[in-house]
Formats: C-alpha cells, sequence, structure tokens
C-alpha cells in the first residue's frame, strides 16, 4: 500500500502500556529521500481520559510503512472518529474503537 494523502494507520501496544494511536496521513511532504518518505501525520492519541490530537512531520521506516504502525481502512477511521466524536463517555467510546480495531485485527489475521 503506497502512503498518500489520506493513508490510515493504527498502532496498538497496550500490553507495552503505550495509548493506542489513529494515524492519518494529511500530505506526502517529500516521497523520496534517500530510500524514506517524509509526511505530515495527525495522530489521534487514545488517552487515559480523553483524545489528544498532534500534527507533525513523520517518516516512514523504508517506503510505505511508519514504525509500530499497521495500515487500517479510511472507512473504519472515520467511523473511530465519529464514534469519539460523537461520545457522551469518553471510556465507553474508547472501548467501542478499540473493540472494532480488534475485531479488523483479527479479520487480518
Amino acid at each position: 500500500m503506497e502512503v498518500k494523502k489520506g493513508s490510515t494507520y493504527y498502532q496498538d501496544r497496550r500490553k507495552e502500556r503505550h495509548d493506542p494511536i489513529l494515524l492519518e496521513v494529511l500530505k506526502v511532504i517529500d516521497p523520496d529521500c534517500n530510500g524514506f518518505e517524509i509526511c505530515e501525520v495527525r495522530w489521534h492519541i487514545l488517552g487515559k481520559d480523553k483524545v489528544y490530537v498532534s500534527d507533525f512531520p513523520m517518516a516512514t521506516v523504508g517506503k510505505e510503512e511508519f514504525m509500530n504502525f499497521k495500515p487500517m481502512p479510511r472507512e473504519l477511521f472515520l467511523e473511530c472518529l465519529e464514534i469519539l466524536r460523537n461520545a457522551e463517555v469518553y471510556k465507553n467510546a474508547k472501548r467501542r474503537v478499540l473493540y472494532r480495531i480488534n475485531k479488523f485485527k483479527q479479520t487480518e489475521q
């Protein structure tokens, strides 16, 4: 899968006690930087009590992948963001998002 604007990924390292992250590529800054790609990305970090959002440049490891991130369908990514946006109780919304990501991971295996 080629990294391009609108590509979406997830990172779920709860076993290592890291907060799950949803990643969206906002734009590709440099598509060929010595075998890497430099992209402007947005992270949605699913913290304990709220979502933390951060935009910054990030490099791929080799072509087409980010370190410790797995690709996810854009439709699922948007569904997860919608759940978080419309949540009355954040912890319930976070559980629903993680359930959907885990269900997607199971279909990949």
